[in-house]
């Protein structure tokens, strides 16, 4: 399992300085990218995951919390993004399966609110997974969802799936090992590793 820093939660005038000195808590580099839309904020631009891989070299998951999917994951892969999420209430089925023809690390998310049966005619196609639990847009919230239970109920109704699981919002390290056990890929955490910029 990777531990995945959500950069949202790091001092943006000190970006690089605060990965840097973090750097021991966690494996990969999490983008939020929404668009004021979708959600209630904007926050994060493209140029940012440029500048990641070109100074650092952790691998890079970018979360699209937006609308106009299709151009906006070219872009994320364009500027150097090695999986991008996609959420499946602002990507239709066809829009999807486009994107899983041309890129190989793509992923669906769901928001809290949104019932794991919603995936069924996704997971085909999905290389990952992402379990929102929270309310998309800002750091440092408190779960609004048991995602422990969430991630269990998937398992349950798509025990064929051999993609990546992303768990992502309000998970404190006390929960790190439930994640581990429940065979979760990647946790994701903000506040838990940059609780002073949160």
């Amino acid at each position: 399992m990777k531990i995945s820093a959500s950069i949202q939660a790091a001092n943006q005038l000190s970006l690089l300085n605060d990965i840097q000195d973090n750097s021991e808590k966690f494996d990969y580099i999490h983008v939020d990218i929404t668009d004021g839309h979708f959600t209630n904020n904007i926050s994060m631009s493209f140029k940012v995951i440029k500048e990641l891989k070109q100074h650092t070299n952790y691998f890079v998951d970018v979360h699209l919390m937006l609308n106009e999917n299709s151009k906006y994951a070219q872009l994320a892969f364009d500027s150097g993004a090695d999986l991008v999420v996609v959420h499946q209430e602002s990507t239709d089925l066809e829009e999807f399966i486009s994107l899983s023809k041309k890129y190989k690390k793509i992923g669906i998310g769901l928001l809290p609110s949104t019932s794991n049966s919603a995936l069924k005619e996704y997971v085909t196609f999905a290389d990952s997974v992402l379990f929102l639990g929270v309310t998309p847009g800002f750091s440092n919230q408190k779960p609004v969802v048991n995602l422990k239970e969430k991630v269990k109920d998937f398992k349950m109704l798509y025990p064929d799936f051999a993609g990546l699981l992303i768990v992502d919002g309000g998970v404190v390290n006390e929960d790190i090992n439930d994640y581990k056990e429940l065979s979760v890929d990647i946790v994701v955490q903000g506040g838990a590793i940059f609780a002073e910029h949160s």
